[in-house]
């Protein structure tokens, strides 16, 4: 394969996104546009063309998978802030917010719809199974999200088994479709199911680390939006599970908490060591993609790839 210019790649996926959310409808179009220009680091369709690297070719299959990933991915941050009830993404309004709700979950579904019809020309099966299974499990994972909500009694294993769902799956998804696309062998799309798994473990907890010790400005929403909006993430949990009285704490938070109590909690996190006991948690699963990786057989393709995982592993922290 020649070299991969990254760069150029998600350039050519950019304008795909763009062209796809053309509609005959000016309000879906619009709003799917806003969240599309409000930014995004497209890591999706980057894990789908790097994965690719490791079958037989770059091929048309390849690229329908990477934009069809990046518009399910879309469609999950518009219903999430439908859930969460949020004003602000990435910095801009949320949809929900500069129109209305209702117009956000039709947002959303349109977007859905258009990753589906994006490949629906794809003639290999195991690509469209693997993805509508995968759409399911992220369903339920933003269900357990939404059901979990100021749940102070959760145990990290099942907030493993929620980011897992919500978060990690699609990252899996970008590596093993990605591979699966381009014709690699059943080994390596195993592999490289693995190390997306691994990758998006990685990636939700940073952003979870992140929510403590960004800036609002970086975040495009206030610090400490996750436990405002009671999800009791990683950072919490290890504090909760040192300290009786800061759990007690946590397991009386409701929606009408008032303000200056989230922010003691928020500091307090802050200020603990289980922001770098986040880090080295994360950490253990970068480790765990890379010594993966190293067992791959196409060395051509593993700098590219080894960059950004540590990009993901290291990134505004």
């Amino acid at each position: 394969m020649s070299k991969l210019n990254m760069n150029s790649e998600i350039k050519k996926i950019e304008k795909r996104l763009e062209q796809s959310l053309i509609s005959n409808d000016k309000v879906l179009e619009d709003a799917s546009y806003h969240l599309f220009s409000s930014g995004g680091k497209r890591v999706r369709p980057a894990f789908v063309i790097l994965s690719s690297q490791f079958g037989k070719e770059m091929n048309e299959d390849v690229y329908r998978v990477a934009v069809a990933l990046e518009l399910i991915h879309m469609a999950t941050l518009v219903h999430d802030d439908v859930v969460d009830k949020s004003d602000k993404r990435r910095g801009s309004l949320t949809i929900a917010k500069k129109w209305d709700q209702n117009t956000a979950i039709l947002a959303g579904n349109f977007l859905l719809a258009s990753a589906l019809e994006h490949i629906s020309s794809i003639e290999d099966n195991r690509i469209h199974s693997v993805i509508s299974n995968a759409i399911v499990e992220v369903c339920m994972g933003e269900l357990f999200q939404f059901q979990d909500q100021f749940n102070g009694y959760q145990t990290i294993t099942s907030y493993l088994r929620r980011i897992n769902r919500k978060t990690a799956l699609l990252i899996q998804l970008s590596t093993e479709v990605g591979a699966i696309a381009s014709g690699a062998d059943l080994k390596t799309v195993h592999n490289l199911k693995m190390i997306g798994h691994y990758i998006g473990m990685s990636f939700q907890i940073v952003d979870d680390i992140l929510d403590f010790t960004s800036t609002e400005k970086k975040l495009g929403k206030p610090v400490g939006s996750d436990l405002m909006n009671g999800h009791i993430t990683l950072p919490v949990l290890l504090e909760m599970r040192k300290h009786p009285e800061f759990k007690a704490q946590i397991q009386q938070l409701t929606p009408d908490t008032d303000q200056e109590t989230f922010d003691y909690c928020i500091q307090r996190i802050q200020s603990s060591d289980v922001i770098k006991e986040s880090q080295v948690i994360s950490d253990k699963y970068l480790e765990k993609a890379l010594n993966l990786l190293d067992q791959l057989e196409s060395e051509a393709a593993k700098p590219l790839f080894k960059k950004l995982i540590k990009k993901v592993g290291k990134r505004n922290l």
